[in-house]
């Protein structure tokens, strides 16, 4: 399998991942609105409507975290990078992508861990009966999306392409 194929199966990770992120989004979106008018025109919030919105902004966060890597959409400081030489800029970039994989992976992993914990334990929200450990999971996910991005960034970066994506 050619590396652009693969490259472009692992992209398509970080691709679905926003579409799950902008659906919470919407719905999140339509949540605050319905509880917003039933709390001041008929005096009836929606129960747990905080701790709903609370399991979206952590979906929200965690399903774009991966894309924005993939568009080069987070924001960079690059005061002393330009002036280093191509191969100098490869090795640094490469060097961040690998902390990157390593911060995220500890997430992921550490994330993993407290959905199981929480799958055990059957932990809830105090005003809703739905269990943590799916939004828990997702967050384990999400983090790994993100280690998936900086080993595809990896790859382009010593296959020397640019890594901009713009087929997802």
């Amino acid at each position: 399998m050619k590396l652009d194929k693969v490259v472009k199966i692992l992209g398509f990770f970080s691709f679905s991942a926003s579409r799950i992120g902008a659906a919470a989004m919407f719905f999140m979106m339509c949540l605050t609105v319905v509880d917003v008018v039933g709390r001041y025109v008929f005096n009836s919030p929606i129960l747990g409507a905080f701790e709903i919105t609370e399991f979206l902004v952590l979906i929200i966060v965690f399903s774009f975290l991966g894309y924005a890597q993939a568009k080069k959409s987070h924001v960079t400081v690059d005061l002393f990078f330009d002036r280093f030489s191509k191969k100098k800029r490869t090795v640094v970039a490469v060097f961040n992508y690998a902390g990157g994989i390593a911060l995220f992976f500890i997430i992921a992993w550490m994330g993993f861990e407290k959905a199981v914990e929480s799958f055990h334990t059957g932990e809830k929200p105090l005003n809703l009966s739905i269990p943590n450990f799916p939004f828990v999971f997702f967050l384990s996910y999400g983090a790994a999306i993100v280690c998936v991005e900086f080993l595809r960034d990896i790859i382009q970066k010593l296959n020397g392409t640019n890594g901009k994506t713009n087929e997802s």
